[in-house]
C-alpha cells in the first residue's frame, strides 16, 4: 500500500514537472522564437550616404538664330577665320576675289575624291586618244603593202577613225560647255539651289566677305535658317520641328563660288532653345524659372526652364541658354541627360516614408531595444524610388531645429499597419494631454 502511495506521488511530480518544463519552453518561444520569425518578414536597411539624379534622358530640337551670308559676284575663296570663331560684326570672314573664269567647279569641294575622278576621267581620255593615234599609223602603214581594193577598205576605216575622233571631240567640248552652262545658270544649277530656296530672302549678300553680325562662323548650311528661328518658336510645334531640324547639312564651297552662292554663316552668340516632349507625369517636376542642367561633352551646363506648355497627352518642355559647346553648330539635334534635381545625404526607400496624423514625414527607426520609433524627415531630392535626405538636424518650414535620423540607422523599409496604428494612437495621447 505504501508502495503505490509512493508511486502516485512520484508520477504526479514528474507531471508536475513537465508541465513546468512545458510553460518555461512556451515563454522562451514567446520571447525570442516569435519575434525572430516575425523579423524575418519584417525588411529593415541601412541608412547610407549618397547622392540621387532626379533626370530625364531625352531626345531635343535645338532653336537658334542664324544669317547665311552669299557671294555678290563669281569669286575665289581664301577663309580668314576658322569654323567655330566667334567675330565681331564688320569683321571679315572670307575674302573674296572676283574673277572672269568660267570652268571652275561650283558648288562642290576640292576634295581627293573628285580630285581622283577627274585624273581618271583624263586618264581614259588620253589612252583613247593614243589608242587612235596607233590605230591611224597602222592604218598608214597597211596602205603601201595592200592592194586598191584593200585601199579602198583602209580608206572606209580611216573615215570612221575620223568620225570617232570627231564624236570624242564633240564630247569634251559638251563638257566644257556644260561646266560653262552651269556658271552662266549661277544657283539655279548648282547643289545650293534649295537651300537657297528654302531661305527665300533672309539672307545676306556680300561683296568683301564681311559679317554685319556678330556671332560664332560656321560653313555649313541647310536651308532650315529662316524658319527655325527663336522669334518663330511659338509658331513651330512638333511636326515643324522634326522637319526643320531633319535638313542634311551642307558644305560651302571653300575655293570657287558662283554669284549668289552661300559661303559662310553666322551663328548668333545669344540665347539658343532646346525643345523636347515628355508625358505629362514626368514634366511634373519642371517649373517655369527653374535653372537644370544638361550633359553635354561630359560636362553639366545650366539652362533655364522657359516654358512648360500642355499639349494634350504630352507636355513641351524649353529650355534657354547661352553656353556654346564644341560640335554645337553642326547639329540641330541633341541627344541629352536632363537634370531637374540633384542632391546628397542619406539615401532612403521612398517606401519607408509615411505621413504622421500633424502632416509630417518620417520614417521608424529601430532603436536598440528592438522598438520602431517614428523619426521626422526633411527631403532634399527624390527621383520617385528612393530619396536624399538630410541627416543629424534640419531646419523645418518654421525655422525651428529639427533632429533627424544618422548614417548608419536602421530603417524600417516598409511600415506595417500596426506601427502607422501606434503612431496614431501616440499622436492622439499627446494631443489629449494638451
Amino acid at each position: 500500500m505504501e508502495t503505490n502511495r509512493r508511486g502516485l506521488f512520484n508520477k504526479k511530480w514528474i507531471v508536475a514537472f513537465l508541465v513546468y518544463v512545458g510553460l518555461v519552453a512556451l515563454c522562451c518561444i514567446a520571447l525570442y522564437v516569435v519575434p525572430s520569425v516575425i523579423g524575418m518578414f519584417e525588411r529593415t536597411y541601412i541608412a547610407e550616404h549618397g547622392k540621387i539624379d532626379v533626370a530625364d534622358e531625352v531626345s531635343a530640337f535645338i532653336v537658334r538664330d542664324e544669317r547665311v551670308y552669299v557671294a555678290a559676284q563669281k569669286s575665289k575663296i581664301n577663309r580668314l577665320a576658322d569654323s567655330n570663331r566667334l567675330v565681331k560684326s564688320g569683321a571679315k570672314v572670307v575674302e573674296l576675289t572676283p574673277t572672269d573664269a568660267e570652268t571652275f567647279d561650283l558648288g562642290v569641294e576640292d576634295d581627293e575624291a573628285e580630285a581622283d575622278a577627274r585624273d581618271a576621267k583624263a586618264d581614259d581620255k588620253n589612252a583613247a586618244e593614243s589608242k587612235d593615234k596607233a590605230s591611224a599609223g597602222s592604218d598608214k602603214k597597211s596602205e603601201k603593202t595592200e592592194d586598191k581594193t584593200d585601199n579602198k577598205k583602209d580608206e572606209k576605216g580611216t573615215a570612221e577613225n575620223s568620225d570617232k575622233k570627231k564624236d570624242e571631240k564633240s564630247d569634251t567640248e559638251d563638257t566644257e560647255n556644260a561646266a560653262e552652262q552651269d556658271a552662266k545658270l549661277g544657283i539655279k544649277g548648282s547643289r545650293y539651289a534649295g537651300i537657297m530656296k528654302d531661305l527665300g530672302d533672309t539672307y545676306s549678300v556680300t561683296e568683301d566677305g564681311s559679317t554685319r553680325t556678330a556671332g560664332y562662323v560656321s560653313y555649313y548650311v541647310d536651308g532650315a535658317e529662316a524658319k527655325l528661328s527663336t522669334k518663330a518658336i511659338e509658331s513651330l510645334n512638333y511636326s515643324d520641328l522634326k522637319e526643320l531640324t531633319g535638313h542634311k547639312a551642307v558644305k560651302v564651297p571653300s575655293k570657287n563660288c558662283g554669284k549668289d552662292y552661300p559661303v559662310f554663316k553666322i551663328v548668333r552668340n545669344r540665347k539658343w532653345y532646346l525643345v523636347y516632349y515628355l508625358k505629362k507625369e514626368d514634366a511634373a517636376k519642371y517649373a517655369e524659372g527653374e535653372t537644370v542642367y544638361i550633359e553635354v561633352n561630359d560636362e553639366n551646363v545650366p539652362v533655364t526652364v522657359r516654358e512648360v506648355r500642355d499639349e494634350g497627352k504630352n507636355t513641351r518642355i524649353t529650355l534657354t541658354c547661352k553656353t556654346f559647346f564644341d560640335g554645337f553648330l553642326e547639329i540641330r539635334n541633341l541627344d541629352t541627360k536632363v537634370i531637374v534635381e540633384s542632391a546628397e545625404g542619406l539615401v532612403l526607400e521612398d517606401t519607408s516614408i509615411v505621413e504622421a496624423p500633424d502632416g509630417k514625414r518620417g520614417v521608424f527607426v529601430v532603436n536598440k531595444l528592438g522598438e520602431h520609433v517614428f523619426t521626422p524627415v526633411r527631403t532634399k531630392a527624390d527621383d520617385g524610388t528612393k530619396c536624399v535626405v538630410y541627416s543629424d538636424i534640419y531646419v523645418d518650414e518654421g525655422g525651428n531645429y529639427v533632429e533627424t535620423i544618422g548614417t548608419y540607422d536602421e530603417v524600417i523599409a516598409e511600415p506595417s499597419e500596426e506601427d502607422i496604428a501606434n503612431l496614431k494612437s501616440k499622436e492622439k495621447d499627446n494631443s489629449d494631454k494638451k
